[in-house]
């Protein structure tokens, strides 16, 4: 039996097995095979590649990256739903479906999914993240992959367009958020293609963008750090329009003074708005706090 690379085909096939879209698991299934082959075409996916994928769905995207020869490891939370995907056709033996969540928490990585995105490709090869993440869980997932200390090399993903828009916010701007800075911190990233809802199925009632981010070498954390700069940060933005000086005291549980003395010791101006601050300087000030350098 040939794929079935087509929204009818796929839903057809859905169908007999008695099967549709979860929206527990936040399920919208990419569809359409021009979109998924211009997501595998802009991840320049090549034959000596290990490529991870969250959300196998049912397997167009799989499909089109173990078209490759690519070496793919694909995560889905449904097990009937992956179980279907395993059936549809005889997958080459470089794929591998993997069952389960690839969250162990709100904000914590499952070890299977952390372990898949350490395997080393073959030579030559890149270790690539490409999936249309499910849009509930896109941001914790990409920021446990880039607060990994081996983040893959490349990683190309279908999110929520806001979603992405707000990722790449810079600072200063109304979309910059808590994880706007550890986004920057960590990778560089650009929004390479915008998809409508048709693209799906069924269809969302927003817009999605093809989101590109090329984590920075070396990885911009030391051993242990990565969960506490994120929680500083996160307590920040909770007083983002307040001077540095103030927020910066309530996320760092001291006195405006203290957090004051911080701030000048990192070369900044404890005046200045917390949101218009540089995530490498937000990085500094938090180790000049903890008197790391």
């Amino acid at each position: 039996m040939s794929f079935p690379r087509t929204a009818q085909a796929l839903s057809a096939a859905l169908e007999a097995a008695g099967l549709a879209p979860d929206r527990r698991h936040g399920q919208c299934f990419l569809t359409d095979v021009q979109a998924v082959d211009a997501i595998v075409r802009d991840a320049a996916v090549t034959a000596d590649d290990h490529v991870v994928e969250v959300g196998t769905g049912p397997g167009l995207l799989t499909h089109a990256l173990a078209a490759t020869g690519a070496a793919v490891t694909t995560f889905d939370i449904d097990a009937r739903l992956q179980r279907f995907t395993q059936d549809l056709v005889a997958w080459p033996p470089t794929v591998a479906f993997v069952e389960g969540d690839v969250l162990a928490g709100k904000h914590e990585l499952a070890p299977a999914f952390a372990t898949a995105l350490e395997r080393e490709p073959a030579p030559g090869g890149r270790r690539l993240l490409v999936s249309n993440l499910p849009y509930n869980v896109a941001t914790p997932i990409l920021l446990g992959v880039l607060g990994l200390p081996r983040p893959p090399q490349q990683i190309t993903v279908m999110v929520q367009r806001e979603v992405g828009e707000k990722l790449l916010a810079p600072p200063g701007q109304p979309a910059h958020g808590a994880p706007s800075v550890l986004v920057g911190l960590a990778a560089t990233g650009r929004i390479l293609r915008r998809f409508p809802p048709q693209v799906f199925w069924p269809r969302p009632r927003v817009d999605s963008a093809l989101l590109r981010l090329d984590p920075r070498e070396p990885a911009p954390y030391r051993a242990g750090e990565a969960d506490a700069f994120g929680r500083f940060v996160t307590a920040l933005f909770t007083r983002r329009r307040k001077v540095l000086r103030t927020a910066a005291a309530h996320a760092l549980g001291v006195s405006p003074a203290e957090a004051e003395a911080a701030a000048v010791s990192a070369g900044l101006d404890p005046t200045m708005r917390a949101q218009d601050v540089a995530p490498d300087d937000l990085l500094a000030l938090w180790r000049s706090r903890y008197g790391v350098r």
